[in-house]
């Protein structure tokens, strides 16, 4: 049986960045210009950041 929790559709920016295509650092400048929203959008836990595959759909299409 499937269970929903809080983390359903987070993904870390390793992850994004290898689906998606990109550099890493293209995801961190993306929250520091505010296209990525800190604690909407993305959160750092530790050392770890996670985005919402919604925010990067949006900002970044279908992934390839």
């Amino acid at each position: 049986e499937k269970v929903d929790t809080p983390f359903d559709g987070l993904m870390a920016f390793s992850d994004a960045t290898a689906i998606w295509g990109l550099n890493e650092s293209t995801l961190r400048k993306a929250v520091a210009y505010g296209k990525l929203v800190n604690g909407v959008d993305v959160c750092k836990f530790g050392k770890q950041w996670v985005v919402a595959v919604s925010a990067m759909k949006r900002e970044y299409g279908t992934p390839k």
